[in-house]
C-alpha cells in the first residue's frame, strides 16, 4: 500500500472513529444509561420497606410487563439484541434500528428499578453497536466499512467500563 493511500485510509477512519468513541462511550449513551442505573437504584433503594423489601420488587412482575410491551412496540429486531450486532459485523447487511439503543436503555434501567436482574455490559454493547450503525447510515459507508464502525461502537459501549 502506497504511503498516501495508507494516510488517507488512516485519517478516515480516524475522522470517523473519534466521533463514534465520542458519542458512544463519553457524550450521550453510556454515561447517560450508567447515570440512569444509578438513580433507579437509588430510588429503589431509598422506597419504603415492605416486609423488609423494598415494596418496588413487588412490582417486578409489572416491569417485566412494561419492558415485553416496549420491545413489541418497537419491533422484532430490537428483540435480536447482541446476536443481530455480532450478525451485522459478519454479514452487514439490514443494518441495526436506531430505536435499540433507547429500548435496551429503557428496559435496562426499568429492570433494575424493579429489582430485577440485567447486565450493564450487554446493553452498552448493543448501544454501541445501535448508534455506530446509525452514524455509518448517516456517513454513507459501504458495507465492509460498516463492519469497522459496528466494532468500533461495541468497543466503544464494552470500553466505558474499564474506567
Amino acid at each position: 500500500m502506497p504511503r498516501l493511500t495508507q494516510i488517507r485510509f488512516f485519517s478516515r477512519w480516524l475522522l470517523i472513529g473519534i466521533p463514534v468513541g465520542f458519542v458512544v462511550g463519553v457524550a450521550v449513551a453510556v454515561a447517560f444509561f450508567l447515570w440512569c442505573l444509578d438513580k433507579a437504584t437509588e430510588i429503589r433503594w431509598s422506597t419504603l420497606t415492605f416486609n423488609g423489601l423494598p415494596w418496588l420488587l413487588s412490582l417486578l412482575p409489572l416491569g417485566g410487563v412494561l419492558i415485553s410491551a416496549l420491545y413489541l412496540a418497537m419491533g422484532k429486531k430490537v428483540e435480536a439484541g447482541n446476536n443481530l450486532i455480532v450478525d451485522q459485523i459478519h454479514e452487514p447487511g439490514g443494518g441495526i434500528p436506531a430505536r435499540m439503543t433507547p429500548a435496551v436503555l429503557l428496559g435496562t434501567v426499568i429492570t433494575h428499578l424493579f429489582g430485577g436482574s440485567a447486565g450493564r455490559e450487554g446493553t452498552a454493547v448493543q448501544m454501541g453497536g445501535s448508534i455506530a450503525s446509525t452514524l455509518g447510515k448517516l456517513f454513507h459507508l459501504r458495507p465492509q466499512d460498516v463492519r469497522l464502525i459496528l466494532m468500533a461502537g461495541v468497543a466503544a459501549g464494552w470500553g466505558r467500563f474499564s474506567f
